[in-house]
């Protein structure tokens, strides 16, 4: 029997289940990974762990955690690594357990899901200011533009701030970021920053740096799957005060990190440097063709578009029957909060690698739909 508050399906990721498709003509446009792979060689990778697969991980993966923590500059005890950042994010709710969590939209779709799964009491903030668009902007866009000064916090209170926001893409600068921290730590409120997509922006506006052993206001989430482009292989890791920490460790028990996602992450932070010009050279490639081509796209910085199409009700009749005959998983953004959800698509990394196929889509198919 499912629990109130959690439901077993998703509107994005996996597989086409009653497509005949083969899989390699399927481009997932709905998930935000790296579509063109990890930046370290798999075959380093695999020889690297390919012994540990047959004796049991570390319990509490202390090498890799201090590995974290030392590529941040973070202290030891203030990291724990774990099974991808959603995990993480339900383990932090079960472990913080806020008064009331506060959601700024609009915001990831899985932090209203935790919330309910744990019978956390949500207060959602509704956007207010203009997202910038290329072009005109929607009538819509102010639904979508995160507004952080129209809300006052109580003690108890954890906010929840995506940074870059999905699905905007829109980046939130250190300012920003540190007037909501300070706002809500005053009154004894605390802040959770989910950074999944910081090192796509080269770190520009990361709060990492206020996480400290005896800072229990703060926690910052960080997603290794999504700059891997390995999402079958789920990896992540979460910073904030020793005490929740701890905790967290202690609730996903020994053993939650195995061989192969510790390789993964060992890998990824044992690098000197990441370069992600390629996403960003490809985004703008389909954002300009987009924009000229008369659809509204949000201005952004971050590794993924927003796109106003205006279907409306229409939106699942126009990804089932058009777009996922030719092949693309697409995501329409109604999970996200604001109510025009239904007007808008996010397209992901996997939109990036293959742009003639989203090109021909919106160009040939929607204008006749």
């Amino acid at each position: 029997m499912e629990k109130e508050g959690f439901s077993g399906s998703w509107d994005h990721g996996g597989r086409f289940p009653d497509s005949s498709r083969p899989k390699r003509d399927i481009l997932d446009a709905s998930t935000t990974v790296n579509p063109f792979g990890p930046p370290f060689p798999l075959e380093g990778l695999l020889k690297g762990v390919g012994e540990g697969w047959f004796s049991y991980p570390d319990p509490w993966a202390d090498r890799l955690n201090n590995l974290i923590a030392r590529r941040v500059e973070l202290p030891a005890g203030c990291v724990v690594s774990g099974p991808g950042a959603t995990s993480l994010i339900y383990r932090w709710m079960e472990t913080v357990r806020p008064g009331r969590l506060v959601l700024f939209d609009p915001v990831f779709s899985e932090y209203p899901r935790a919330a309910a799964f744990y019978r956390i009491p949500v207060f959602r903030v509704q956007g207010r200011l203009p997202l910038p668009f290329f072009g005109k902007s929607p009538a819509s866009s102010r639904e979508w533009g995160v507004d952080l000064e129209s809300f006052d916090p109580m003690p108890g209170d954890w906010a929840v701030l995506v940074n870059p926001v999905n699905p905007t893409g829109q980046v939130l600068s250190m300012d920003q970021v540190r007037y909501v921290f300070d706002t809500f730590s005053r009154v004894g409120a605390g802040l959770l920053v989910d950074e999944s997509f910081q090192d796509f922006v080269e770190n520009r506006s990361s709060l990492l740096g206020a996480v400290a052993p005896d800072n229990p206001f703060l926690s910052v989430v960080r997603s290794v799957t999504k700059v891997t482009g390995l999402p079958g292989i789920r990896t992540g890791w979460l910073a904030g005060s020793g005490e929740t920490i701890l905790r967290i460790r202690q609730s996903l028990g020994p053993w939650a990190v195995g061989a192969l996602e510790a390789g993964v992450m060992e890998q990824y932070y044992g690098l000197s440097g990441w370069n992600f010009e390629r996403i960003g050279e490809a985004r703008e490639r389909l954002s300009n063709f987009l924009s000229s081509s008369g659809w509204a796209v949000a201005k952004s910085s971050a590794p993924f578009l927003f796109v106003h199409t205006g279907w409306g009700e229409k939106a699942p009749l126009v990804r089932e029957k058009l777009f996922r005959e030719q092949g693309v998983f697409l995501r329409i953004a109604e999970g996200f909060g604001p109510r025009s959800g239904s007007d808008y698509v996010r397209l992901g990394y996997q939109a990036f690698s293959k742009p003639q196929i989203i090109e021909e889509v919106f160009s040939n198919q929607i204008r006749i739909f």
